[in-house]
């Protein structure tokens, strides 16, 4: 049998067991009120609350601005989402963009080098998303781009701005002119200051009496691009690739990062970029992913790429709020087991195709009136971001047709054209009647 003094605590209450401070130790004597809280919240200690308002201070400090010119939520699943530079690509997705904190890969077959074009135009459409307006980080910047790639001349090959032909600048200049609220202006439309402008009666009627106001397709597809570009103007542009974008961007806009280094190093610097640009969207580029010319050797085994892609997807999903990556790929240089391994590491896919020769030649005959309609090659969707991650099926083969014009790549539903000249051929054929021969050379005498 043991003895114990009065208001001797022989253990103290277990704070799993116990989360709730029980009465006998709040009778005893010398508690503070330390340690009072302590024990209400159970095994979460001051110094723990204190770095949790850290981090939430750190996460506020870090949050994109929801002015971003170049972010707008998707209709898909309003996820916040940025441009690629290609609005077909945009539409494509599902997204009108990429999600931010998604991935896209983009292989090519053959050796051509279609996918470059849009690795440039993803690289161009950031840095012009830096240099708008309307964000409170006008002058610091919003956006940010990460390339790895061992070209130091990388910034100096991105396309410039569409600016459209001699004869859209000058209507623009002239429908912007008359658009301005001047004295010659009034005066010429005979209307006054602080009156709406009246429609035209002659353009009413000639609606009316052809009904244009029916809900067309084609009209409704307009109004609905017109409307986006009104809600989000500066959001996509169109970019020419005959031009280039003046002024080149600078180290404030951009971080080249070369693929040679250790992967700790590269890794290090990745996070860095993050750490010095607070409130900017950094979207990361990888051109010619696992090219001989750009990276080492080591990388061509499974065991070395694997960690190198899930470091870099890391650092992306760890600033899933303002981070995107986009990769480009050649698959003829990688069997299929590594391609496989790849694309499972990356939110969505798609593949580019081009044609071979032979319907390249048939295209260019079928289209020999129009080659602005020639396409290029197909595109097939292998994976979308978010919606591939919950289990749908979105997986389009020979769905798509992509073309490289001087302007931009555009990409559209794809459909094997008629050859004129052969259906020509085919009818002239069949009304031709068949010429018989009325000799013989058997006998009928009898």
């Amino acid at each position: 049998m043991s003895f114990r003094k009065r208001g001797e605590v022989l253990r103290t209450p277990d704070a799993r067991r116990f989360p709730i401070n029980s009465t006998a130790s709040q009778r005893l004597p010398g508690n503070s009120n330390v340690s009072q809280l302590a024990g209400r919240m159970g095994n979460v200690s001051i110094q723990d609350v204190s770095n949790v308002r850290t981090a939430t201070a750190n996460a506020k400090a870090s949050q994109l601005d929801a002015r971003h010119p170049g972010v707008r939520p998707s209709p898909a699943t309003s996820q916040p989402s940025t441009a690629t530079g290609c609005q077909d690509l945009d539409k494509v997705l599902g997204h009108m963009g990429l999600p931010l904190g998604q991935s896209l890969l983009v292989e090519e077959q053959s050796a051509t080098d279609f996918s470059s074009v849009l690795v440039k135009t993803f690289a161009a459409q950031g840095i012009i998303h830096n240099r708008t307006e309307g964000s409170n980080s006008v002058g610091k910047g919003n956006t940010h781009l990460v390339v790895l790639t061992i070209n130091p001349f990388f910034a100096k090959e991105l396309p410039g701005v569409y600016q459209g032909s001699k004869k859209d600048v000058k209507r623009s200049k002239v429908s912007n002119a008359e658009s301005e609220v001047t004295v010659q202006n009034m005066l010429g439309s005979g209307t006054t200051v602080g009156k709406p402008i009246p429609a035209p009666a002659k353009d009413l009627k000639i609606a009316w009496r052809y009904g244009l106001n029916d809900g067309d397709q084609n009209k409704t597809l307009a109004k609905s691009s017109d409307t986006d570009l009104a809600t989000y103007p500066n959001y996509s542009h169109t970019f020419d690739i005959t031009s280039r974008l003046v002024p080149a961007p600078t180290s404030a806009e951009l971080t080249l990062i070369s693929p040679i280094q250790p992967l700790p190093a590269i890794l290090a610097q990745l996070q860095a970029v993050f750490r010095k640009h607070q409130n900017k969207l950094v979207r990361i580029l990888l051109p010619n992913l696992l090219h001989p010319v750009a990276y080492p050797p080591k990388y061509s085994k499974l065991s070395e790429l694997v960690p190198f892609l899930h470091g870099i997807r890391s650092v992306v999903k760890q600033n899933a709020d303002r981070a995107v990556l986009l990769a480009s790929i050649s698959s003829d240089l990688h069997s299929h087991s590594v391609l496989t391994m790849i694309e499972y590491l990356f939110d969505s896919a798609i593949n580019l195709e081009p044609f071979p020769q032979e319907m390249a030649q048939y295209l260019e005959r079928v289209y020999k009136s129009q080659p602005n309609k020639i396409q290029h090659g197909l595109l097939h969707v292998l994976k979308l971001p978010l919606l591939s991650e919950r289990g749908e099926m979105h997986v389009q083969r020979s769905d798509y047709a992509f073309k490289n014009g001087k302007k931009k790549f555009e990409i559209e539903p794809w459909g094997i054209p008629v050859d004129d000249s052969e259906v020509q051929d085919s009818k002239n054929t069949a009304e031709t009647p068949e010429v018989h021969s009325h000799q013989t050379n058997v006998n009928l005498d009898f």
